[in-house]
């Protein structure tokens, strides 16, 4: 992981920010299904390029030019977010063109010819995208959401029509590229912390909410890095070749976005915990948070799947999990915010611990394997 990259990685962090004022502003269904296809879309190309630099040196000076140039691109869809679905919709779709050429034309120049031909069995499916999102910005109305909605479902035909054969991976930079993004956008949330605050007196249920915001940020953390992270690395290396960009399309860009749509719903919610931690919250701030816990803890059980580890006993306790998040919607608008937040907490360390436990035993079982061997 190079400096560079982490440079890089922060456009996404105004990316975050940005869905959340979206979902702040508008916090019902419309905003989020509007914060999920505008997610959707970015994430696609955003994955892209983590799977681009795991393969290419980023000291070059011509790269780095065109990588500062997509990077253009992504900062001003993220600029045109609050009304990618408005006036700003254009400049959103011109941006996305931009990132994906400049995808595009260094991919072609820094993978072998087989992958390169695949690539370009691809091509036409991000620059569909792009053109739809193009499209969708000269229309309003309906027309509008089935223009967003088919470039990201471009994205998933892309991947179940395909073969590739020619793609390989760097499976340890991979997976570490794509965990930075997620502590990235868990950063986020704390920056959550202060547009809560604003120019709130410091008061001790004010530092509770903060202390439990940093809790809730930890737990979101360790449920993905306690052993997922792991698990997904040991299943890039075991694939097959021909296997591998659809194991990792499904586990990071698929299922990645539930889990960074997850902490964009939580961060909305944290804004109204911060500012009256001990009065109850609105239905849409406690549905956010519990929702969003929720959506994550699901996103994992499905990132799991994607990578092959994930039985039915991830399954059960997910769905366990993910119910008992949504059941703190009520504990939200009818007691406090930092009680809601405060049992979401305990409820996602609960699953981290089985999780850990869970990890223990595989550790212990592959190493009688290898000493019986």
């Amino acid at each position: 992981m190079t400096t560079f990259e982490l440079f890089f990685d922060l456009v996404f962090v105004l990316t975050i920010t940005r869905l959340t004022g979206v979902l702040h502003h508008e916090p019902d269904v419309i905003g989020l299904l509007t914060v999920f296809l505008i997610l959707a879309n970015i994430w696609w190309m955003y994955s892209g390029y983590s799977w681009l630099t795991s393969h290419t040196a980023t000291s070059s000076l011509g790269r780095r030019a065109l990588l500062f140039v997509a990077m253009g691109g992504f900062l001003v869809m993220a600029i045109a977010t609050p009304d990618a679905f408005g006036d700003d919709g254009l400049a959103f779709g011109l941006a996305y063109l931009v990132v994906v050429i400049v995808h595009l034309g260094m991919f072609g120049r820094v993978f072998e010819h087989g992958a390169v031909r695949e690539m370009l069995q691809i091509a036409p499916y991000n620059l569909g995208s792009a053109a739809l999102l193009i499209i969708a910005g000269f229309v309003e109305g309906a027309a509008d959401w089935w223009l967003w909605g088919a470039a990201a479902a471009l994205h998933v035909v892309l991947l179940e029509v395909g073969r590739y054969r020619s793609f390989s991976l760097p499976q340890a930079h991979y997976v570490e590229r794509n965990g930075v993004v997620l502590i990235v956008a868990l950063g986020e949330s704390m920056v959550s912390l202060g547009l809560g605050l604003g120019d709130e007196v410091l008061t001790l249920p004010v530092l509770a909410a903060a202390v439990l915001s940093l809790a809730l940020a930890a737990a979101l953390w360790s449920l993905y890095f306690v052993d997922t992270d792991a698990a997904a690395e040991r299943s890039l290396e075991s694939a097959p070749r021909e296997s591998v960009l659809r194991i990792a399309g499904l586990a990071f860009s698929y299922a990645f976005v539930p889990l960074l749509g997850g902490i964009v719903m939580i961060s909305s919610g944290l804004t109204e915990v911060l500012a009256h931690p001990l009065e109850p919250l609105a239905t849409a701030s406690a549905a956010f948070i519990g929702g969003g816990a929720a959506l994550y803890v699901l996103g994992i059980a499905a990132f799991r799947q994607a990578i092959g580890a994930a039985g039915a006993a991830v399954w059960l306790a997910s769905a366990f999990a993910a119910i008992a998040c949504i059941g703190t919607v009520w504990l939200g608008t009818a007691t406090t915010a930092i009680a809601e937040v405060a049992v979401v907490i305990g409820i996602l360390f609960a699953l981290v611990a089985v999780a850990h436990r869970r990890s223990r035993h595989l550790e212990a079982a592959t190493a009688r394997a290898v000493d019986g061997n």
